[in-house]
């Protein structure tokens, strides 16, 4: 296995859609046992984070996947309250579902690998305006200190369906898909300080679907944009599906044949707390053919 390379693993956000990422990453590690204690970084974003921060941490595939059970998804998104005039849940059950995975006191700088974390701080503790903020445990980025309870519950903050954490929100509003982010982040001299060349990326996404609007969007205000259901809060969704295009694009321009993503079409739409879905995303995560990751994987990665 050559030491030279630089190897990334990143998983989107998605809500209830990572138990898709999960199970594929479940089916890889079967076929390639040493693909997740050969990365080097984990990059995750909202739900991606718990995958990535408990990757790094040194959680089993079974013990993250075990997080997207029905059981601890109905407890984290109950009770449920009016969207119209504050969060649609409190984030209380979902701290408590990663505190039986995460010791209370747990840093970021106390992981076994590194990891990249995005989020949106609304009120900068500098100078005021609300700005992208990357959590990471490389020394040099200032934010290894941070308590990865914290960081999991700032990137997962997702408006209308969680209440802000500690004045951050969902990372997803800025970086869905953390591939472009993780690859700023190896290559950044106050990061892993890696050439492009030598950096391998493997982007598992939390599926997609054929989603537009077909009202006449003209006649539409605040009102329709933002709490429409079909699809279901247009614009929140336009935000998140729209940057993840956008960072594939860029980096698959940057890393060419060594940047390989995964992320099944659904059949059908699925909001971030569908829970009765959970068995069809893993039906569809145990039936995609994975023939092509692997031979990337065997090609590219070792």
């Amino acid at each position: 296995m050559s030491k030279k390379k630089y190897r990334i693993m990143a998983f989107d956000g998605g809500g209830i859609r990572g138990v898709l990422s999960a199970t594929i990453l479940k089916r890889l590690e079967k076929e390639n046992p040493r693909l997740i204690k050969s990365t080097d970084l984990f990059a995750g974003t909202s739900t991606g984070s718990f995958i990535a921060l408990g990757l790094a941490y040194g959680l089993s595939v079974k013990e993250i996947l075990n997080l997207y059970s029905m059981v601890n998804c109905k407890y984290i998104f109950s009770p449920k309250y009016n969207e119209l005039f504050r969060p649609k849940y409190n984030n209380k059950h979902l701290k408590e579902v990663l505190m039986s995975v995460f010791p209370k006191n747990l840093k970021l700088k106390d992981l076994k690998k590194k990891v990249l974390i995005p989020s949106f701080e609304v009120i900068s503790k500098n100078n005021g305006s609300w700005k992208p903020k990357f959590y990471t445990n490389f020394e040099d980025k200032g934010t290894a200190n941070e308590y990865v309870i914290d960081v999991a519950l700032y990137s997962s903050a997702a408006p209308i369906y969680f209440p802000s954490h500690k004045k951050h929100i969902d990372g997803g509003i800025i970086a869905n898909n953390p591939s472009l982010a993780s690859i700023c982040v190896a290559k950044d001299p106050n990061g892993a300080n890696k050439k492009l060349e030598d950096i391998r990326l493997l982007s598992i996404g939390t599926g997609f679907t054929l989603t537009n609007i077909k009202a006449d969007t003209r006649k539409w205000g605040a009102i329709e944009w933002g709490l429409n259901q079909n699809p279901p809060y247009p614009l929140l969704n336009i935000l998140f599906e729209g940057n993840t295009d956008a960072d594939t694009y860029y980096s698959r321009e940057l890393l060419k044949d060594n940047f390989f993503r995964t992320n099944p079409q659904l059949s059908k739409s699925i909001d971030l707390d569908s829970c009765k879905e959970i068995p069809y995303l893993i039906n569809v995560a145990d039936s995609c053919d994975i023939t092509f990751i692997n031979n990337w994987i065997n090609d590219k990665w070792f």
